[in-house]
């Protein structure tokens, strides 16, 4: 026998064949987990991003729903006091975290990103590209 042709026979059975069966599928295993974690990583990006975009709009609504209600109030009552410092701390609540919700979008799109390109999508490729070629040392076609 020689050394790049790995033929194990006990009792007439060839484990060749079997060990081609078995590589072949631990690479479509392999393939298929890492495909399945790039879906999940997108899957996560999403939640995230909704959920961001969730607070935004519940800001928005609030925001909204706070000044109706003030001018109600203003509308049966003349000048109060209570009403326009209310008034100026929703106003000013507004002013500062619209900005950073708005920010906090954008920085979660671009550190989604990042990893996607930088680390995750060549990470997997690169670990199937290894684990194929140790297979390939193992176990060759």
């Amino acid at each position: 026998m020689s050394a790049e042709q790995v033929t194990a026979e006990v009792a007439g059975i060839d484990f060749t064949g079997i060990a081609k069966v078995w590589k072949e599928a631990y690479l479509a295993g392999l393939e298929a987990g890492l495909r399945w974690q790039g879906e999940n990583e997108y899957t996560a990006k999403s939640i995230m991003k909704q959920g961001i975009l969730r607070s935004q709009q519940w800001l928005a609504f609030s925001k909204d729903y706070l000044d109706k209600s003030l001018e109600q109030i203003q509308a049966h009552q003349n000048e109060n006091p209570f009403v326009a410092l209310s008034r100026q701390v929703i106003q000013a609540s507004y002013a500062v975290l619209d900005p950073v919700v708005n920010t906090a979008v954008d920085v979660c799109e671009t550190t989604f990103k990042s990893y996607e390109t930088t680390l995750s999508a060549p990470s997997r490729r690169h670990l199937l590209e290894i684990n194929k070629k140790v297979m390939e040392s193992v176990i060759p076609s």
